[in-house]
């Protein structure tokens, strides 16, 4: 037998963008929170853009992860304060969109920019988008976990 790469001393590549689609669709489709004031309920709808590069490789036995990602996000925000003498008790609907225009491996701080919350801008800011920051921070030690083991000869 021919030991191609001993010792795993060469680069080794894999393509993950079609796994992070998967897990960044999976967990942040699954963010919901409620404003501290209870009057504001926000989830996130729909990724409905990612786009861009992500790998892990191997170099000299070592795995490593590189990704430079934008994503384009759903977010609904449902006024739950409105007095309203309807079935539903859900009072206004504002539809906006999160964009991340580099997610990239070797940032945590990265822009996520809003648009179209109007009114509850602030709101969406300072207690929905650090609940996407906390799962986007995840990513990266999943996609080495996940993929790791793979490309190790």
């Amino acid at each position: 037998m021919v030991v191609l790469n001993p010792n795993n001393w060469h680069w080794v590549d894999k393509n993950t963008l079609p796994w992070s689609k998967n897990y960044l669709n999976g967990k942040l489709t699954s963010l919901c929170t409620v404003s501290s004031d209870g009057k504001s309920k926000i989830e996130l709808t729909q990724v409905s853009s990612i786009t861009g590069d992500s790998n892990v490789s191997q170099r000299k036995g070592k795995p490593i992860c590189y990704f430079d990602l934008q994503l384009s996000m759903d977010v609904k925000v449902t006024d739950l304060d409105t007095n309203k003498n309807d079935e539903d008790n859900e009072g206004i609907v504002v539809d906006g969109k999160l964009e991340i225009p580099e997610f990239m491996h070797d940032e945590s701080d990265f822009p996520i920019l809003s648009q179209g919350f109007d009114a509850f801008d602030g709101l969406v800011r300072s207690e929905f988008v650090p609940k996407v920051l906390e799962t986007l921070l995840k990513y990266q030690d999943d996609l080495i976990k996940e993929h790791s083991k793979d490309i190790q000869v």
